[in-house]
């Protein structure tokens, strides 16, 4: 299986070179895995999965544009910009890849899920942006060849929102390999936030110095392709 990150930016203004595109992925040009950016929309696909509907996971909330759909598409939720979306409720197949999805906590108004995105015997989990992955959900997983989450805040306990009894925002860096690592022994991070661009070659070092002899932690730019 191949993996083409397609944008490394979360919903900041700040971008650099090889770090301009907000949250996409492509899967062995099959799949697109949520549409940060119009462009990603001319990339060879056959379906297109969503995690969540936040502008930097898909274009059009913005300015709030008609999605125009090049394939067909799914989605944790109903939205209305995407009428035709597909509803995930389960375990689906497109083609010869399953996708599992896994509730994730992360927006108090938007639905968000993970994906294991598994064909034959390899398999991969996104975890799309976090605040928390509950254990009872994470218990379900199995062990992958690679885990890609997110890098909004390289500081432990990132940022994290309280209302009532919910939590909402972006966890820690350190916090997301914890509580990651059983289950893999590669995790690619991406979806910077503004912390990376203060001084990028320092902030890959730091990504990179929390590699142990038990997970290699992979720092991700735009374009990097990874085939497991």
């Amino acid at each position: 299986m191949q993996v083409k990150v397609l944008g490394t930016r979360a919903k900041i203004e700040v971008y650099a070179e090889a770090y301009k595109n907000r949250s996409g992925y492509l899967i062995d040009y099959k799949i697109l895995l949520d549409v940060g950016e119009a462009s990603f929309l001319e990339e060879q696909h056959e379906a297109i999965v969503f995690t969540h509907f936040h502008p930097d996971h898909a274009y059009f909330v913005f300015d709030q544009a008609v999605f125009k759909p090049t394939a067909p598409h799914y989605g944790p939720e109903k939205y209305e910009l995407v009428p035709e979306l597909k509803l995930i409720t389960d375990t689906f197949k497109i083609g010869e890849y399953t996708i599992t999805p896994f509730p994730v906590i992360h927006s108090l108004n938007v639905k968000s899920l993970a994906y294991l995105i598994e064909k034959g015997s390899k398999k991969v989990f996104f975890t799309g942006d976090v605040a928390w992955i509950e254990k009872s959900v994470l218990q379900n997983l199995p062990k992958v060849d690679l885990i890609v989450t997110e890098a909004s805040f390289i500081k432990k306990g990132g940022r994290i929102n309280r209302k009532g009894d919910k939590i909402y925002g972006h966890t820690g860096v350190p916090d997301l390999i914890r509580i990651l690592k059983p289950y893999t022994e590669k995790i690619l991070f991406s979806h910077y936030g503004e912390w990376f661009f203060e001084d990028i070659p320092k902030a890959i070092e730091s990504l990179k110095a929390l590699t142990t002899e038990d997970v290699t932690i992979i720092p991700a730019y735009d374009g990097l392709v990874i085939t497991i």
